[in-house]
């Protein structure tokens, strides 16, 4: 690491590739403007309205993960159950998310999101009444967290292509820089506050939070007013097939998008390997129970806190190839660093910074995909990119659960570890590329 530390500030070359990334149509902050992007986010009506809706709903997706791990783990204590459930709200998504993409930049990805999200509210219903008449089992669950995958198959990349359809373009940088940073928040955030419902009241109430935060979403979304200037894409000639391709081969052909899609899916499989097994982590290396899931993710929400609230004062110019890089060299030193010690207090702190890492890495590179992409391709990169990143999460998630039956949960997510320390090696020798591919693209 003080290799490449000495190897990174001797490379002038790279430095010069970065300030002109920082300057590359990003705007300096005056010291006035104390906020930044997020000044300039909220002086748009529709981004104050969509925020509401948007955090509300991500933080109750992230709800409802914890409270169905929890609830499997109090169901079998089994850590293949928790990967199997959560593979079944991961397959789904791989089948059918490349078509939500294509399908989001064929029609209006407002008027989809108005369809999908009465079902999903629909569905978190089920899960909160069920619970509140004891009715919950692994079946139900099962069945829920299935049709949960679908839905988002063709939710998430209506979501996050549909800035650009309300928002004024003089403020829409900021506001992607922005949502993507309280979008991310969400990543630990919904967790944390998911443990401290089930530890001071029950898993039941967490579900009725789950149901209420896509409530929250409708009414936003009816709130909502079309700019003047709006101009929908011209719809694609291509056939479905044509255009999930098109995505794919998109995203291949940008070196740096290429590059940082490497990180994220090793970001992705390392995290989701640890994120379902909090609740075996937190009893057999801490022996705390729900009480040290609720302070993991606590200390998970800190940190993403601290570091979102950086991210959006930045906007755009905080948002670099060079911050996502070096952190996830932090993040996954973390999780390493998690499966070495059982002390409690230097869990909170590893944690801690594990929060900050993951924000600046997951909001860094949602952000830089987002300013670079074609609007005519938006839903299928953002769709394309959430579907690796399950199938991702699905790898780690199964890997870890599978090998920790009879292993234990340290030695696969040291060995995890020990790969994505090698990638970012592999990622570290190639920057100059990456630098310079999104510097030529905003030039």
């Amino acid at each position: 690491m003080i290799l490449g530390l000495l190897s990174l500030a001797e490379d002038t070359t790279l430095w010069k590739n970065q300030l002109l990334w920082r300057k590359s149509g990003m705007k300096n902050y005056s010291k006035e403007n104390l906020l930044g992007g997020i000044t300039d986010a909220f002086s748009d009506r529709n981004f104050r309205i969509h925020s509401v809706g948007a955090i509300a709903s991500w933080v109750s997706f992230f709800i409802q993960v914890v409270a169905v791990s929890w609830i499997i783990w109090e169901i079998t204590k089994s850590t293949s159950w928790l990967a199997i459930i959560a593979l079944l709200d991961i397959i789904p998504t791989i089948l059918l998310l490349p078509f939500g993409g294509a399908l989001a930049d064929r029609f209006d990805r407002y008027k989809i999101l108005l369809l999908l999200n009465p079902l999903m509210f629909l569905q978190a219903l089920m899960l909160a009444v069920l619970g509140w008449n004891d009715l919950l089992t692994i079946g139900s669950v099962a069945f829920l967290v299935l049709l949960h995958g679908i839905l988002l198959s063709f939710y998430v990349p209506a979501m996050h292509g549909m800035l650009p359809r309300f928002i004024a373009k003089p403020y829409l940088a900021s506001a992607i820089a922005v949502n993507s940073a309280y979008t991310q928040l969400a990543v630990f955030a919904g967790p944390a506050i998911a443990g401290w419902i089930i530890s001071s009241y029950n898993v039941t109430l967490a579900f009725i939070v789950n149901a209420a935060g896509y409530l929250v979403l409708l009414i936003a979304l009816l709130f909502l007013r079309t700019p003047k200037d709006y101009v929908q894409p011209a719809r694609s000639s291509l056939t479905m097939r044509q255009d999930v391709v098109e995505g794919l081969l998109y995203i291949c052909e940008h070196r740096g998008m290429l590059l940082l899609l490497i990180l994220i899916l090793l970001g992705q499989s390392i995290g989701s390997g640890f994120y379902h097994m909090v609740p075996a982590y937190s009893e057999n290396f801490l022996s705390m129970g729900i009480q040290g899931v609720s302070l993991i993710l606590a200390s998970l929400g800190a940190g993403a806190a601290l570091s979102a609230l950086w991210l959006a004062r930045g906007g755009p110019s905080a948002i670099t190839p060079n911050n996502v890089l070096w952190s996830f060299l932090v993040y996954t030193l973390c999780i390493g660093a998690l499966f070495l010690s059982s002390n409690v207090y230097m869990a909170v702190l590893i944690c801690t910074l594990l929060g900050i890492a993951g924000e600046i890495q997951n909001t860094g590179t949602m952000s830089i995909i987002q300013l670079n992409v074609d609007e005519n391709k938006r839903g299928r990169v953002m769709g394309n990119f959430f579907l690796l990143q399950q199938i991702a999460a699905g790898i780690g998630t199964y890997f870890v659960g599978a090998m920790a039956v009879s292993n234990g949960l340290a030695m696969p997510m040291l060995l995890m570890t020990v790969f994505c320390l090698l990638a970012w090696v592999f990622v570290f020798k190639k920057r100059g590329m990456l630098y310079s591919s999104f510097r030529e693209t905003n030039a």
